[in-house]
C-alpha cells in the first residue's frame, strides 16, 4: 500500500494552520490550479498577478480535493469531506510545506540553475536516477517561487533521489528557493545572456547564478561548466561559501568529466568521455552539442550521488525531449511532409544558437530545406535589438536554407539575412502562423523557436492541426 503524501497532523503541523471548517484530512497530492487537481489533493489558493486562488476553492473541492488552503477567512467551501484551512499566507505555507518536506526526507537531493540547459539537465539526470532508485523531480519548469515549493512539497517520504530546477531573472531570487531544496550536489549549467534586461552585465547573472551555493549541505559538491568563461569566477564564489569539492565538467583537458570526443548527427550524438583516468561511450538521443554538455554535468552528479555510470548509460540513448524543448513532430503539408523540431518554449542568444546548430546537422530528404521560424527574445534590455541583429550571421554560419520570422527585435535579424534566405515576415506569431503552411514544401526539416512571451505556440497548433501518423 502506498504511503499517504501527507498525513493529516503532519500537514496542519507543517503549514502552521488553523482548521476553520470540515473535519481534517489527509492529502495525496499538492495542486494550485483547480482544473488539475486530482483526488484528495491539497489545493493551496495562491493569491497571483492574474487570478486569486480564492476564487477557485469551490471549483477545487468539486474536482476532488481533500483540503482547501486559504488565507481568507471569508471564503467558503460547500462541499463534504472537504477541510479548510486557515493561514497567514497561502504561499509562505506552502514554503513551509516545502521545508517540512525537506526535513523528513533521507533523499540524495541535486539542484540545478544556469542560463540554458536547466530542464533538460533535470530531465536526462531524473530518467537516469529512476533506474537505480525511487526519484522525484520538478514536472515542468517549475523552478520559481511557487514552483519550487510545490515540487518540494510533492516529494514522497520515500523518495531515494530528488532532482531540483531552481531559476531566476533577479538577483536574490535563487537564494531563499535553494535554501527550502539544501542540495548534496548543485549544477551550474551555464551563464549566458538571459534575462539580460534585468541585470547589469553577465557578471551580474553569474552572481545570481552563485547564490545557490548558499544552500549546499555541509560536504556537499558543486558541479560547474568548465567550458563557461565564469567558471573561475563561480569557483571563487563557491570557495567563498566554505564549499572544498568543486568539480567540472567540459572539454578543457581540466575537466573531471572531460569530453574527449563527439559525433552529432541529426538526432543524436555519440559521446567518448573520460573520468577519474577512465574512458567510456555513450548515445545521447537528442541531438546538439549543448545536449552533450548537458549530459556530462548530469553524469558527473551520478557518480557524486554513489551511482554506477555504466548503470545509467544506456538510459541517455532512449530519452525523448519534451514539447517545447526540442520535441520532434512529423506534420502532414500538400503534397508530402515535413519534420518540425519543436523548441517554442523559451529562448535566449546562447539557446538560440544551440538551435542552429541542431537544425544545420539535419539532412533533408529529396529537396527538402532547413526552415528556422523565429520569434523574439525577450528580456534583453536596451541591448535587444543588436542582441537580435547579431544572429544573422549565426544563422549564416549554420547553412540554414530559409528563416521565417515574427516580432519587432526579431526584424533586426531578419532584415540582415540574404534575400534568398527570407521566407516570410509578420509582426506576430498569430500572423506569421497563418501564413506559413504556403512557404512550406515537402521533406523541409522546420525548426520553431522564441521566447515563452513570443507565443511560438501559435505556430506550433497551427503546423500540429496536420500532425500525421507516425
Amino acid at each position: 500500500m502506498t504511503d499517504i503524501l501527507w498525513p493529516a497532523e503532519e500537514l496542519i503541523k507543517a503549514l502552521e494552520g488553523k482548521l476553520i471548517a470540515g473535519a481534517m484530512q489527509d492529502a495525496d497530492g499538492i495542486s494550485i490550479d483547480s482544473r488539475d487537481i486530482a483526488p484528495k489533493d491539497a489545493f493551496f489558493a495562491i493569491k497571483g498577478d492574474l487570478f486569486d486562488g480564492h476564487n477557485y476553492t469551490q471549483k477545487a473541492a468539486e474536482n476532488g480535493a481533500s483540503v482547501i488552503v486559504v488565507s481568507d477567512a471569508d471564503c467558503k467551501v460547500e462541499a463534504d469531506g472537504v477541510a479548510c484551512i486557515l493561514v497567514d499566507d497561502v504561499l509562505a505555507s506552502l514554503g513551509r510545506l516545502a521545508v517540512a518536506s525537506r526535513a523528513r526526507s533521507k533523499a540524495k537531493i541535486v539542484a540545478i540553475t544556469g542560463s540554458v540547459g536547466k530542464t533538460s539537465t533535470k530531465e536526462f539526470l531524473r530518467a537516469c536516477l529512476e533506474v537505480c532508485g525511487k526519484t522525484h523531480a520538478s514536472i515542468k519548469s517549475f523552478n520559481n517561487h511557487w514552483g519550487v515549493p510545490i515540487s518540494l512539497a510533492r516529494m514522497p517520504k520515500d523518495t531515494e533521489f530528488g532532482v531540483f530546477e531552481i531559476g531566476m531573472n533577479h538577483l536574490d531570487e535563487i537564494t531563499p528557493l535553494v535554501a527550502m531544496v539544501q542540495p548534496h550536489v548543485a549544477i551550474i549549467t551555464t551563464v549566458a545572456p538571459a534575462h539580460l534586461g534585468h541585470f547589469e552585465d553577465l557578471e551580474q547573472i553569474a552572481l545570481a547564478k552563485s547564490e545557490i551555493f548558499s544552500g549546499i549541505v555541509a560536504n556537499g559538491v558543486t558541479i560547474l561548466n568548465r567550458d563557461n568563461e565564469f567558471f573561475d569566477y563561480l569557483s571563487d564564489k563557491a570557495r567563498g561559501q566554505g564549499i572544498d569539492d568543486i568539480q567540472s565538467f567540459g572539454a578543457d583537458d581540466k575537466a573531471d568529466m572531460h569530453l574527449l570526443n563527439v559525433d552529432l548527427m541529426p538526432s543524436g550524438s555519440k559521446v567518448s568521455a573520460q573520468y577519474a583516468g577512465k574512458k567510456f561511450e555513450y548515445e545521447i538521443g537528442s541531438a546538439g552539442l549543448h545536449q552533450v554538455q548537458n549530459s556530462l554535468g548530469l553524469l558527473l552528479a551520478v557518480e557524486n550521488l554513489g551511482v554506477d555510470l555504466n548503470d545509467v548509460l544506456p538510459t541517455l540513448k532512449d530519452i525523448e525531449l519534451s514539447d517545447g524543448r526540442g520535441a520532434r513532430v512529423e506534420i502532414e503539408i500538400d503534397g508530402g511532409t515535413i519534420t518540425v523540431i519543436d523548441e517554442s518554449y523559451n529562448a535566449n542568444p546562447a539557446s538560440m544558437v544551440a538551435a542552429f546548430s541542431v537544425l544545420s546537422a539535419q539532412q533533408p530528404k529529396r529537396n527538402g530545406r532547413r526552415v528556422a521560424v523565429l520569434g523574439d527574445m525577450l528580456e534583453l534590455g536596451a541591448d535587444s535589438a543588436v542582441i537580435h541583429a547579431a544572429l544573422a550571421k549565426d544563422i549564416m554560419a549554420a547553412n540554414i536554407d530559409m528563416v521565417m520570422a515574427c516580432g519587432k527585435d526579431m526584424k533586426n535579424c531578419y532584415d540582415l539575412l540574404p534575400q534568398e534566405k527570407q521566407g516570410r515576415f509578420a509582426q506576430s506569431s498569430a500572423l506569421l502562423a497563418e501564413i506559413i503552411l504556403d512557404s512550406l514544401q515537402p521533406h523541409d526539416v522546420v525548426m520553431v523557436k522564441g521566447s515563452l512571451g513570443s507565443q511560438m505556440s501559435n505556430i506550433m497548433n497551427k503546423l500540429k492541426n496536420n500532425r500525421a501518423s507516425v
